[in-house]
């Protein structure tokens, strides 16, 4: 009776700590998980006039395979636990060291007001510190692919995203066009439109550019690599490949949509033919990955060094011995290094939460400051009037925010000023430059310069100006970011100024502020004369604007 009684206990003392401890990871990572993660996996899942089906694959995400990853993360483990050798040998020093730095790291991006990107990674830092800590160093060399694997499920900043995803969509495009024109197409490219004749325009949208592709075959080429003949370098080799096969493919659909839409409509391309090809994608890709592993081994038999294949994992196979490995990896978790791992996870837990406490909203600073603009201006002698503009719901749920301001001024004659303010008090997402936003839109950015003004209560205030040539001509853009009472032309200055305002518990708010006007065609004057009247539009507007805002905010 006391042996059974003693089993119970220690049965029932493991399963307490099995659920502390998958209790206190969950409410660590809940909020980077539902408020974010889930979000940049899904952009239109909070649109609530969209269907199931439109909210997951509405809005402009490239980590749309990102809840397979764990699923899959999962799967390998247990497959590693069930067929491959697994001695418990706890390394708890360096296992500490991982799990306080991981810890560390996830309550600073808390505190720093939620980057969350950096929370995503402490994920993974926790979980090898936790392998280390109860089961130890070999079993992190068995485990680490499933862990390090989970790294496809965490988006990249913004900025990184946005930057890679110009590149890639005009490399497509320009790929796409000339395969097309190569095959008896005639096919022009202008920025990220696509014409054809017979008045047929085809529009490279961001999610059809490469990128979504990239995202999700880097995580299907590390899989395939993981499992393939190839060993050492090779590996790496191959791994290597998963970006050129990933452009490769993604032209070839881009041409493919080219050919449907020139023999029968653009109606037909981006509809039921882009759905289906955006799966055939993969099949191509992974013809291209299996014919790739393939020429390596050739060429290796050719080369007189042809590759030693043998049965994945042969050398680490499970044996008679190691039947009861499963039970003691579970036992692990109900002993008091397993505890001690449970208390420390429920801690960080609980840091998470005071760390990453949202402050009471006051119903958004665009309402506030759209309040505070003045409906008419006095700019240089000259009656301005403001009319309210909004941005389309595509654009809001790209940015992911509803919180701007976005007025038009204009008055007797036909030049007008725009002003637009993105607020961002933690979603740096909404508040990327405006020349990603440009340049993908297909418009030409013909100059960039730095300038600057003096505003009153600021002192001089620093800018960015474009040129932009768009389909009605030419025109000056000039913003600048705020951060705190700040500003800057920088982004990155800006993000580094929310950050450390966020670690030091200041005014972390931040703001993209947008002034643009058409540059009029007046040939007496000259082209530089009127881009620099169009500077001085923007600048006075801004100068007059800046100060009020500064008041509302």
């Amino acid at each position: 009776m006391d042996v059974q009684q003693q089993c119970s206990r220690e049965r029932a003392r493991t399963a307490a700590a099995w659920s502390l401890l998958a209790v206190g990871l969950c409410l660590a990572f809940y909020q980077n998980f539902v408020n974010w993660m889930w979000l940049r996996w899904f952009p239109s899942w909070t649109r609530t006039d969209l269907g199931l089906y439109a909210r997951l694959v509405d809005g402009e995400s490239y980590y749309t395979h990102g809840p397979l990853v764990p699923l899959v993360s999962l799967l390998i483990c247990l497959l590693l636990v069930r067929h491959t050798r697994i001695r418990v040998r706890p390394s708890p020093r360096l296992g500490w060291a991982v799990l306080g730095i991981s810890v560390l790291l996830h309550w600073m991006a808390r505190w720093a007001h939620r980057i969350e990107f950096a929370s995503g990674y402490a994920l993974i830092g926790v979980l090898v510190g936790l392998v280390l800590v109860l089961w130890g160093r070999e079993a992190l060399r068995r485990l680490w692919f499933p862990l390090i694997f989970l790294a496809f499920m965490v988006p990249l900043p913004e900025e990184t995203i946005y930057r890679l995803n110009f590149r890639l969509k005009m490399l497509a495009a320009d790929v796409g066009v000339a395969l097309a024109n190569f095959v008896g197409i005639i096919a022009e490219q202008s920025g990220n439109r696509v014409f054809l004749g017979g008045g047929k325009a085809l529009v490279v949208a961001n999610v059809c550019n490469g990128l979504r592709t990239l995202m999700s075959l880097l995580a299907f080429g590390a899989l395939y690599v993981y499992v393939c003949r190839l060993r050492g370098a090779w590996r790496l080799l191959l791994f290597g490949m998963t970006v050129p096969v990933a452009l490769v493919s993604n032209s070839i659909r881009i041409v493919t949509l080219i050919v449907i839409a020139d023999l029968w409509s653009v109606e037909a391309a981006t509809g039921w033919y882009h759905d289906t090809s955006g799966v055939l994608i993969f099949v191509a890709a992974f013809l291209m990955m299996f014919g790739l592993e393939r020429l390596i081994l050739w060429v290796r038999q050719f080369l007189g060094r042809p590759a030693g294949v043998e049965p994945l994992f042969h050398s680490v196979r499970r044996g008679p011995a190691d039947e009861t490995q499963w039970s003691r990896m579970v036992a692990a978790v109900g002993s008091r290094t397993g505890a001690a791992a449970a208390a420390a996870v429920l801690l960080t837990a609980a840091g998470s939460w005071y760390l990453g406490r949202e402050a009471a909203s006051d119903g958004g600073n665009g309402s506030r400051v759209g309040r505070a603009l003045q409906a008419r201006l006095t700019i240089g002698g000259r009656q301005l009037y403001g009319y309210e503009m909004t941005l389309d719901r595509r654009t809001l749920t790209i940015l992911g925010t509803d919180d701007y301001v976005y007025r038009r001024y204009a008055g007797g004659a036909p030049e007008y000023v725009d002003l637009c303010v993105i607020f961002s008090e933690d979603n740096r997402k909404a508040i990327h430059p405006p020349d990603v936003c440009l340049e993908g839109a297909g418009e030409g950015i013909i100059a960039k310069a730095s300038v600057a003004v003096e505003v009153e209560g600021v002192g001089v205030l620093p800018l960015r100006e474009l040129i932009v040539q768009t389909a009605k001509g030419e025109h000056c853009f000039l913003y600048t970011y705020q951060c705190g009472s700040a500003y800057t032309a920088s982004f990155w200055r800006q993000q580094l100024a929310i950050f450390l305002n966020g670690l030091l518990k200041r005014d972390a708010t931040g703001a993209l502020i947008r002034v643009s006007t058409p540059i009029a065609t007046d040939p007496a004057a000259g082209l530089r004369q009127c881009r620099a009247e169009a500077r001085r539009r923007c600048a006075e507007l801004l100068c007059h604007t800046i100060p009020l805002l500064r008041r509302a905010g």
